[in-house]
């Protein structure tokens, strides 16, 4: 199992290159692209729930959304739910970049995946699927991550 965690290892780290590369180009930082491209597969996010998914406070996301604002990326909405909070929705202009940065992504995901059989490619995305929601709950654990650190003498 080893060698597979190896390889996802290199694939976050060639994706976080690809990040910061696209990012930089289009002039964003990679957590504002993260927030745009979440709000277009997931629709308006209080900022709180955006800063749980770009992983920074919630002063960090402020920021950030005042960029993505002054930009005429995103706006604040009232929440309709709870009049306390608001709701970050994609502009036009927001939606649109968003949509054209996953387009190249999902390109350049095509081209790396090659001539890969159909039945494979099925089987690696729900793989891929199931690996990703198991790093979200054990991201939310902390508890047993604190242990598992504890008992490797990391903290």
């Amino acid at each position: 199992m080893s060698e597979i965690a190896v390889r996802l290892k290199n694939v976050l780290a060639a994706s976080d290159a690809y990040r910061q590369t696209v990012a930089r180009l289009v002039g964003l930082g990679v957590p504002e692209t993260t927030i745009l491209v979440h709000l277009l597969h997931e629709g308006p996010r209080t900022p709180s729930a955006l800063a749980r998914r770009v992983g920074v406070t919630p002063a960090s996301v402020t920021s950030q959304l005042d960029r993505l604002e002054l930009a005429g990326h995103v706006v604040r909405r009232s929440n309709p739910r709870d009049r306390r909070s608001v709701l970050v929705v994609l502009t036009d202009r927001g939606h649109d970049l968003a949509a054209r940065l996953f387009a190249i992504f999902d390109r350049d995901v095509a081209v790396g995946i090659g001539t890969a059989d159909p039945a494979v490619t099925a089987e690696l995305g729900r793989i891929l699927e199931h690996l990703s929601q198991r790093l979200d709950e054990r991201a939310r654990d902390t508890r047993a991550i604190a242990t598992d650190l504890e008992e490797s003498g990391l903290r």
